[in-house]
């Protein structure tokens, strides 16, 4: 067992895990950091209506390049030349920004079409898309540094956005509100990606690869749906609460009692950052994999069970302290969802990684997609006879079968190599 754990974190420390880690645990705490000032800074009603854009945001800044800088990770990761992998960083830069321009065409034309209730929102969103360029921009960059394995550049990106969006959040959410949220959401971005550009020589070449265009975007939009679908599950609450003629105070709630938890949810990945590149050159080793995941495991359950557990038994505290005593009505929301992130530490995020790192994007893909139809099914037909509450209950039921699925189909690809 003491060796299975020493080989984990022997393996995560010379792919430079260490350096990702504590960059990109950074990103999360300043995220959460900002989140519950933010609750202080605005009124109830204004951060629900925030929500609400920040529940659009994060839905579009995935399918945004239509993927590109998942392919670039993935293919990128198994090029067999420096030169061929930043061949396909400026072919994925070029080609996806074009992309980004059709998301943004959408996410104005949706703008228009929010519910009543939520129509101040509508300049919040628009203002939100041109954010998307940046974004797109920053997330390419980013992928590149890890395909040939700069994780300290990676990680000095990740710091220096870091404090540049924490900057900007206060100082502009304290002058304009909503409205200097969203412009430091546009900006950090952008002038982190123009601060380091000049880190990655230009090349000339053609817009040919190893790989069909068909194959390289294929990978990406699969990949990018799937994590649409995911970014439903976490995300669309605000959004169906919203459509239901919830009140704002009720959406606040909400969204402050997933705050710390859909946070901490980002931890696994965080760790399988800087192993992506080493579990896609070894996707046909199954002992390799299975080690991987078995490593894992010891790792990890020990200190999350601990680490839960506290965050479960002082809930009373963390949620009065932090966010204010108008929000006692998140702390049974925020128990549920802990209880709920801590299986999802287990079985989805690592597994889901796993499968993403050897190709299986489809697969990833259909989970998410079961998973997001189930949990808005099931809280469109329980909200009638519990309202809210249903949302946070299809929640949690959605990330427990979504973890079984993963496991499952991680067995099967294992079975498939023998």
């Amino acid at each position: 067992m003491i060796r299975i754990k020493s080989d984990f974190i022997k393996g995560f420390t010379k792919r430079g895990g260490f350096s990702v880690l504590f960059s990109t645990a950074l990103i999360k705490i300043s995220a959460a950091f900002l989140s519950i000032v933010v609750v202080q800074l605005l009124s109830k009603e204004d951060y629900g209506i925030l929500s609400y854009v920040l529940s659009v945001y994060t839905i579009a800044i995935v399918i945004a390049g239509f993927g590109g800088n998942f392919s670039l990770l993935r293919f990128g990761s198994i090029a067999n030349s420096f030169l061929k992998k930043k061949q396909y960083y400026f072919y994925t830069l070029r080609n996806g920004l074009k992309y980004v321009s059709v998301i943004v065409v959408i996410v104005i034309i949706y703008s228009f079409f929010v519910p009543q209730k939520m129509t101040k929102a509508c300049p919040l969103i628009i203002l939100m898309s041109v954010g998307l360029y940046g974004h797109y921009m920053l997330e390419t960059m980013r992928s590149y540094f890890r395909i040939v394995n700069l994780n300290r550049t990676y990680s000095k990106i990740n710091v220096y956005n870091s404090v540049i969006l924490l900057l900007l959040t206060v100082i502009l959410t304290l002058l304009f509100e909503n409205y200097g949220y969203i412009a430091a959401l546009v900006l950090a971005p952008l002038s982190t990606f123009l601060w380091f550009r000049g880190k990655v020589t230009k090349i000339l070449f053609n817009d040919k690869l190893e790989v069909s265009v068909k194959e390289y975007w294929g990978y990406g939009i699969h990949t990018s749906v799937s994590a649409i679908a995911n970014q439903i599950i976490f995300s669309v609450a605000p959004l169906l609460l919203g459509i239901m003629n919830e009140p704002e105070h009720s959406i606040a709630s909400f969204r402050v009692a997933t705050i710390i938890p859909f946070n901490l949810l980002t931890l696994p990945g965080i760790l399988m950052i800087s192993d992506f590149s080493f579990l896609s050159r070894n996707y046909l080793d199954v002992n390799c994999l299975k080690r991987y995941y078995y490593s894992y495991l010891k790792t990890i359950i020990p200190i999350s069970y601990f680490v839960f557990l506290l965050l479960i038994l002082y809930s009373d505290v963390i949620i009065k302290k932090l966010f204010g005593i108008q929000y006692v009505d998140s702390i049974y929301m925020y128990k549920i969802f802990m209880i709920a992130t801590f299986i999802t530490f287990i079985f989805r995020n690592p597994l889901g990684n796993i499968l993403l790192a050897v190709g299986k994007a489809k697969w990833n893909g259909y989970n998410s997609y079961i998973s997001c139809v189930l949990y808005i099914l099931f809280s469109v037909v329980f909200y009638e006879k519990i309202g809210g509450l249903a949302v946070a209950y299809a929640l949690c039921a959605t990330f427990i079968l979504s973890g079984i699925i993963s496991l499952f189909l991680f067995l099967y690809y294992i079975k498939s190599l023998r």
